[in-house]
């Protein structure tokens, strides 16, 4: 996953030297730290809808 988002920032014009200067690891935790944070907002949002409509 880090690669294919590496590789995504730099088609999108990233400079290389900005992302060589954050370590890879640095760069997973951000990563996967973000994955787990949107898929719990979406979590809470869906359960908060679906209380509301039931």
């Amino acid at each position: 996953m880090t690669n294919l988002i590496d590789t995504y920032l730099l088609k999108s014009g990233m400079p290389k030297e900005e992302l060589c200067m954050i370590s890879r690891a640095k760069r997973a935790f951000y990563y996967y730290g973000m994955a787990i944070l949107s898929v719990t907002a979406i979590t809470l949002a869906a359960l908060g809808l679906f209380k509301i409509i039931a």
